[in-house]
């Protein structure tokens, strides 16, 4: 019985001693035992800028990235980004967007908490670096033209871009900063009419900025009031309609023309007013035809050349006349009888 006490005594004795050791070296295989390792890393190239980090808020501890940290086991520490947009020699700009580990967001503010360090974090074979991630982006600008090839005035009220992971609405069109990727044009609104745009357009920005002409479904217009005999009409009031239901009114001018400008898709109505008469109202189509002319059953009669007519058959009636009396006066006379 003595030595069975004895024996179990001493056993205790030597797990108290061992044991610790042992599980110190299972965590020293898994993780760090004293100095744990830290890499942090951004995702701007070192030829385009450097990011710098203050350590645990320390005015005199700032390091440029990419840097490995060694910490103390079980302590915990801060890294905050410094500089949060940077401007590089190719012309694009960085800016700040999330710190990130093992693909994941970590924490979107500037200032990161570590873990407690009990583990390393350098690389794919430990717990991984932190990698502080920046956008790329390049400027674009957009200007438009009608389908004429010429200079569009107003601009759209706004524009459509869509990438492969991201879409936004936008009224801003010069010197504007935008993620560096592949973008498309794929809507417009002009002049309230959102389907203004024909066909996509291209944006290329994953390597460069960019500048591209947007051709608007918009077509140069203008309508010309004229009487039967084809005569302008002046001062004729002209409602237009056009196709995204809004109305304007023109007054015609002394050719009797009412210049419209660009009309967005073509189609429109015309709504004629002449001397507080209602004149009808018209179709016209920008798109099939620049120039409408509208004639209006008003003015103009076949008096006028009748009496021309008249005019010119007693002329030369007269003039016959007088041809005649000439050739009579002036004949030879007569040799005289013998």
């Amino acid at each position: 019985m003595k030595k069975t006490a004895y024996a179990s005594l001493l056993l205790l004795a030597l797990s108290v001693m061992f044991v610790p050791l042992f599980l110190v070296n299972v965590h020293a295989t898994n993780g760090c035992i004293t100095t744990c390792k830290l890499k942090a890393d951004t995702t701007v190239p070192a030829a385009d800028g450097i990011v710098y980090v203050e350590l645990d808020n320390n005015t005199g501890s700032v390091y440029p990235l990419p840097h490995t940290f060694s910490f103390l086991n079980n302590t915990q520490h801060t890294l905050t980004v410094l500089n949060t947009t940077l401007s590089a020699p190719s012309g694009a700009r960085y800016v700040w967007n999330e710190w990130i580990h093992s693909s994941l967001q970590w924490t979107p503010t500037l200032m990161m908490r570590t873990p407690i360090m009990l583990f390393n974090y350098t690389g794919s074979s430990d717990g991984g670096p932190f990698t502080a991630k920046f956008d790329k982006q390049f400027q674009y600008t957009l200007t438009f033209k009608d389908v004429a090839g010429q200079s569009l005035t107003p601009a759209p009220t706004s524009v459509v871009l869509s990438s492969s992971v991201s879409t936004i609405t936008t009224s801003a069109y010069s010197a504007q900063w935008l993620s560096a990727t592949s973008w498309t044009v794929t809507s417009a609104t002009w002049e309230g009419y959102q389907g203004a745009l024909p066909a996509p357009v291209s944006l290329d920005l994953s390597s460069a900025s960019a500048s591209v002409a947007v051709t608007i479904s918009a077509y140069s217009a203008s309508v010309k009031v004229v009487d039967k005999l084809n005569n302008p009409i002046q001062g004729a009031s002209v409602t237009i309609t056009f196709a995204n239901a809004t109305n304007r009114m023109f007054t015609t001018d002394n050719q009797g023309l009412v210049q419209l400008g660009d009309v967005p898709i073509g189609p429109y109505s015309a709504h004629v007013l002449y001397q507080g008469q209602d004149q009808g109202t018209w179709s016209e189509d920008a798109s099939i035809a620049a120039v409408s002319t509208i004639t209006l059953s008003v003015g103009g009669t076949t008096s006028a050349p009748v009496v021309s007519a008249i005019v010119l058959l007693t002329i030369f009636g007269v003039a016959l006349f007088l041809i005649l009396l000439a050739v009579k006066v002036r004949r030879t006379a007569p040799p005289p009888k013998i």
